[in-house]
């Protein structure tokens, strides 16, 4: 299965996914995007990351889309995206 959201993060953006993951007060969510998106950036295609991470493929899916839709600090939150207004 060809992969929609490719992941390409910059070096600030690694960096700042290997500190977060060094950080004991991040939430275990936050840690678990992080290590998707690291895995993304290795070209890993959904289902082994969900595997390897004990988290739904839908979880991956998801986190691939909010960081090619918006950035980083979008794919970490847990806040749904804002709806537009008519």
């Amino acid at each position: 299965m060809q992969k929609i959201c490719i992941v390409d993060l910059t070096e600030d953006e690694r960096n700042e996914l290997r500190g977060l993951n060094k950080k004991s007060k991040s939430s275990a969510r936050k840690v678990a995007r992080t290590h998707i998106l690291m895995l993304a950036d290795e070209d890993a295609t959904d289902k082994p990351i969900a595997t390897a991470l004990h988290v739904g493929k839908a979880t991956v899916e998801r986190t691939r889309k909010r960081f090619v839709e918006g950035n980083l600090a979008r794919a970490l939150s847990q806040t749904p995206p804002a709806k537009p207004v008519a």
